[in-house]
């Protein structure tokens, strides 16, 4: 094997008196003495280096080399040289001296292009650039009428450039030079709010002149509390691009807008938001609509998990990819179900970005999380993860997100992968939000996705009793066992009988302090829907028992403390043809079959009854472990696979029964419950459910198989 030719790869500036050399591979330490380095200034001058150090030295041996010089270097100045003998010269490049510094962090810098009638002011962060230059154009990529315009530095990193004038319905980019700047690039403005397909150039808008009518007027009344809620997640596309969803704007924002619609083959059968309003689900959480990374104009099916503009709207659901369009009618989406009593919660992924992204090249080395040699650490597995202590990092976070409250009147957040998000950085996130709408969900995946250099992770036991919600896996991965695996959890065999008692108590006695640090759930997006799982965990059962264990799954996370969280269209037993990652597959594995309304109608009007029966019974929403501890308990079951639940309603405020007893049977046989002395009415059994009662027992009730019932006295 050929010998590796030794490089001297970079040179960074880590600190004001600390450069790092960087070689291809490992070197005795006692061979590089000082005199070997050679450091100059923009002018020429020698600079003086008063000590050479290796960085992470292993046997003897470092990659990597800390020169210290003997006055600061001013990067904001001039550009340093380094030259080692025998091996070249590197132009020195700032990297770590601006992390975590507070000479290059501007809490109050209003970032982004801030537009009005009579100017428009230009603001970046770009603290290691030489040069900016804002370039204002009439189109969106090409010579169009494009003047550059000069940028001038602030004190803290901060780029300012005022153009008078009206600009809106024009583009414009950044153009930055210095080490590790390509000279005369354009560059797209993170804070961009209308990007336009892929060209580097993002469209200045008035943004009230794209509000559709009353929209800053309207009002949703959110619920009290994040245990009030119901969520349905759901992919923009998804929702309507079936042929029966009997919605004209298939896959598009509008889509979602339109009222009346119904199966083409049932016209009786309602589909789309009248579907949602006759589910009563209290919020729908929209799959990213973030500008992601494909092409808006002949797009391959994506879910968006690789953000690329995150205050900009995607294109591909809009009716064109040019203009406002997709600021305008994601307005309408929102407004269109805050009028039908829905919020809208966002699904965001500011735990990492697709590569075409322009954070890296705004600010080399400050946006990621990146190893000693300058790799990007991948925690997220998407091949990134951003730097969220990072001061800058935080503000774009939080200035990202409010900037979606404010805007767009969004409703909740749901975090993608935020146990890569610093804990800091969260409750930043978490008070600046609540400022702005006290009763905003907040809450997300208490997991990282592969190893970070981040400790701690904000998994389950750093984010609980914070006020941000997590999602509960352990309580999902009872119900129906692993996620894409054949082993069957409750439902299909009455396993882990222990993990349902955890999740009926909102998991105080797991993992979370109160029913508000959770998220329960058995069906996302990710991994195998619970049809599909059942599929292939009981390979042969008939599809009417696989559906009576549906029916029992949503008997069980519908009666459990904590926020309810529901997959779009797992209500009708959606399915993916066994597919559990189909964030690329086209629209026959992803579209919402709205027929299976019709053909699963018992397990959907069974959900639809049980949502109703939640939201009317505050006992299945508490909000502290004090009052699960006081009002929540379990009775010997008569059989090990089987579960008695039962919670003390009496006093109550706004409730209107005395007792709850839900009587869950995971085994294969009928189980037979003794009931405590009374006449118990019927909310739900192992087929139908109706808040109204569907009938009344008393001293003994037989449950089928995989199944439960609901009563009340």
């Amino acid at each position: 094997m050929a010998e590796l030719r030794l490089k001297f790869t970079a040179a960074t500036l880590d600190g004001d008196r600390e450069i790092t050399a960087r070689f291809n591979q490992r070197l005795p330490e006692g061979d590089w003495p000082l005199e070997r380095f050679r450091l100059t200034g923009g002018d020429g001058r020698r600079i003086e280096i008063v000590s050479v150090s290796t960085l992470n030295p292993r046997r003897g041996q470092a990659a990597a080399f800390t020169l210290t010089t003997g006055a600061p270097l001013d990067f904001t100045r001039e550009q340093f040289s380094l030259e080692i003998e025998g091996l070249g010269t590197q132009v020195v490049r700032p990297w770590r001296v601006v992390h975590l510094d507070e000479r290059y962090h501007d809490p109050d810098a209003e970032l982004g292009a801030t537009y009005s009638p009579q100017r428009t002011v230009f603001r970046v962060f770009a603290p290691t650039a030489l040069n900016v230059k804002v370039v204002v154009a009439d189109q969106a990529e090409g010579p169009a009428g494009a003047i550059d315009h000069p940028m001038t530095r602030g004190p803290k990193g901060v780029w300012e450039a005022v153009v008078e004038g009206d600009l809106a319905g024009r583009f414009y980019a950044y153009k930055l030079s210095g080490p590790g700047f390509v000279e005369h690039a354009e560059i797209r403005d993170i804070y961009a709010v209308c990007t336009q397909n892929q060209a580097p150039r993002s469209l200045i808008v008035d943004l009230p002149a794209t509000d559709p009518p009353g929209f800053r007027e309207h009002v949703f009344t959110a619920p009290a509390a994040l245990t009030d809620a119901v969520i349905w997640e759901i992919h923009v596309r998804d929702f309507s691009i079936a042929p029966s969803s009997g919605i004209r704007a298939k896959g598009r924002y509008l889509g979602m807008t339109e009222s009346g619609t119904r199966l083409p083959a049932s016209p009786d059968v309602r589909t789309g938001l009248d579907h949602l309003v006759e589910m009563g689900v209290t919020h729908v959480q929209l799959m990213p609509v973030q500008d992601f990374d494909n092409d808006e104009s002949a797009p391959a099916y994506d879910w968006g998990y690789m953000p690329v503009s995150f205050n900009s709207p995607e294109g591909w659901y809009a009716g064109s990819v040019a203009g406002p369009s997709r600021i305008r009618e994601l307005k309408q989406l929102i407004q269109a179900l805050h009028e039908r009593g829905i919020g809208v919660v966002l699904d965001v992924v500011y735990n990492h970005t697709s590569d075409r992204a322009t954070f890296e090249r705004l600010v080399p080395g400050y946006y990621y999380r990146m190893t000693a040699d300058g790799r990007f650490h991948n925690g997220s597995g998407c091949g990134n993860e951003l730097h969220t202590e990072n001061p800058m990092v935080r503000k774009f976070i939080i200035d990202s997100m409010s900037y979606w409250v404010r805007e767009y009147r969004i409703d909740g957040f749901r975090i993608d992968l935020m146990g890569l998000y610093d804990m800091e950085t969260l409750r930043q996130v978490r008070d600046t939000l609540r400022a702005l709408r006290p009763d905003l969900l907040i809450y997300g995946e208490p997991w990282a996705a592969g190893p970070t250099p981040l400790k701690p992770v904000s998994d389950h036991a750093q984010v609980r009793g914070t006020g941000l919600g997590a999602f509960n896996d352990r309580f999902r991965d009872a119900i129906k066992g692993g996620r894409d695996d054949y082993e069957p959890g409750f439902i299909q065999a009455g396993r882990s009988p222990e993990g349902i008692v955890h999740g009926l108590m909102g998991s105080v006695h797991d993992w979370a302090i109160h029913p508000t640090d959770v998220i329960n759930y058995f069906e996302a997006h990710d991994n195998l829907t619970a049809w599909d799982k059942l599929l292939v965990s009981t390979p042969d059962v008939p599809d009417a028992v696989r559906r009576r264990m549906m029916r029992l799954a949503s008997l069980i996370l519908l009666t459990s403390q904590g926020a309810v969280f529901l997959h779009g269209g797992q209500e009708f037993c959606r399915r993916k043809k066994g597919c559990s990652n189909s964030y690329n597959q086209p629209d026959a594995i992803n579209q919402i079959n709205w027929g299976l309304k019709v053909a699963c109608a018992d397990v959907c009007d069974y959900v639809r009854a049980l949502i109703a029966i939640r939201r009317s019974h505050p006992a299945f929403r508490l909000r502290t472990r004090e009052a699960v501890e006081a009002r929540v308990g379990f009775d010997r079951p008569p059989h090990h696979q089987a579960i008695v639940h039962w919670i003390d309603a009496h006093g109550l405020p706004d409730e209107t029964v005395k007792q709850l007893r839900v009587l869950l049977n995971g085994s294969g046989q009928e189980v037979t419950f003794d009931l405590p002395a009374g006449i118990w009415k019927v909310l739900a059994d192992a087929d139908r459910a109706d808040p109204a009662g569907l009938g009344e027992v008393s001293g003994q009730v037989t449950a089928p198989p995989h199944s439960g019932l609901l009563l009340c006295i």
